[in-house]
């Protein structure tokens, strides 16, 4: 690819925003997103006669010790919808590994490109559990999104699917070219719970109307649960476990002919044409310790040579999202040694009903 000035745009726009990130959520001693969380460690196994086309490090029957992060996005309160996170790193450190995986609950990605992306950060506008109000009205995708993927009194993390959503490229022994994208689900493969509904997906996402609702994270009325309720559920399941998880992959192979929206991160592939195959067995059976999980950082780079980004040549392109993360190193960074130089911050208590419907600040 040649130097064009969309790509120099986008050069730009990331390392712009990537900034902003380090300066503000790095000085605070918070992550991008995603802050609230909980993390254990145990093994990820490939699983022993795999359907997926073979590559180099996915391995039949290989073995990582591995650490599963489970979090929120935005919000401290459990009790709230907004979407939460599944990221597993293939190895038993805070930083380094060959191979970090972020996925997100949900079919759909928020945003579909660096320019709604950047559009989607800058218009939040947040008051008190509603927020990206604006970009709801104006994106039905983003309506659809949030439908879809902020879910309301979840019983437990380990209850949801999560999906990676952004395709990357497979480089396969068979040298066939192909796109890959994965999903995590229970480990005894029960329905998604709570289950999906389709029809209010669609209903909120042909309706403008209906942004606020898509806006709106709030915990339900009258809710009584803890605020740290989620994590708690896990944390005893744990204690009580293994927690069992099955990692799937799912794979495109490319054409010539191929419509520009099989890389849209936004829209899922057809599981009757791409089937979700089972890739690894994942059991956790020990928690991390507070300060573990949080000087903990997934990174999108972190990955193996089987594997590889799709190139972005501007800003509208559907792979430009990778791009963007890619960049996030810095913010990583930034967090990291403000954290050394002032400590962690402190885990929000139980009954600490001040996090309630709210963001903290430098979030």
């Amino acid at each position: 690819m040649g130097l064009t000035w969309d790509r120099v745009k986008l050069w730009l726009w990331a390392r712009f925003f990537i900034l902003l990130i380090a300066v503000g959520s790095g000085s605070q001693r918070r992550r991008m997103s995603h802050n609230n969380g909980i993390a254990g460690r145990g093994k990820l196994r490939i699983v022993d006669d795999p359907k997926f086309p073979a590559a180099d490090f996915f391995e039949p029957g290989r073995e990582w010790v591995v650490r599963l992060r489970h979090a929120s996005s935005g919000y401290m309160d459990d009790a709230m919808s907004p979407v939460r996170s599944a990221s597993i790193k293939f190895a038993d450190t805070r930083y380094v590994s060959p191979f970090d995986l972020q996925l997100n609950t949900g079919r759909h990605c928020f945003f579909w490109n660096a320019a709604s992306f950047l559009e989607f950060a800058f218009s939040r506008d947040e008051h008190e559990g509603v927020e990206y109000v604006k970009y709801h009205t104006k994106y039905a995708d983003g309506r659809k999104s949030a439908a879809d993927a902020q879910i309301k009194v979840p019983e437990s993390f380990a209850t949801m699917y999560y999906h990676s959503h952004t395709p990357f490229a497979w480089k396969a022994k068979d040298g066939v070219a192909r796109y890959v994208r994965f999903r995590l689900i229970p480990g005894d493969r029960a329905p998604e719970q709570p289950p999906p509904n389709p029809e209010w997906v669609a209903k909120v996402r042909d309706d403008p109307a209906l942004a606020p609702i898509a806006a709106d994270q709030r915990a339900v009325d009258g809710e009584t649960r803890d605020v740290n309720y989620l994590k708690n559920e896990w944390a005893a399941r744990v204690r009580s476990g293994p927690v069992h998880y099955i990692l799937q992959v799912q794979f495109h192979e490319v054409k010539p002919n191929d419509p520009d929206v099989i890389r849209n991160p936004l829209e899922p592939w057809d599981e009757a044409t791409h089937p979700y195959l089972d890739m690894a067995t994942v059991v956790i059976d020990a928690l991390l310790s507070h300060k573990e999980q949080d000087q903990m950082a997934f990174e999108v780079t972190n990955m193996p040579a089987s594997m590889d980004f799709l190139p972005a040549r501007s800003m509208q392109d559907y792979n430009s999202l990778n791009y963007m993360r890619r960049q996030a190193v810095w913010a990583i960074r930034a967090r990291r040694l403000v954290s050394m130089i002032f400590g962690l911050q402190k885990p929000i208590a139980d009954g600490d009903m001040s996090v309630r419907n709210k963001r903290l600040p430098g979030m």
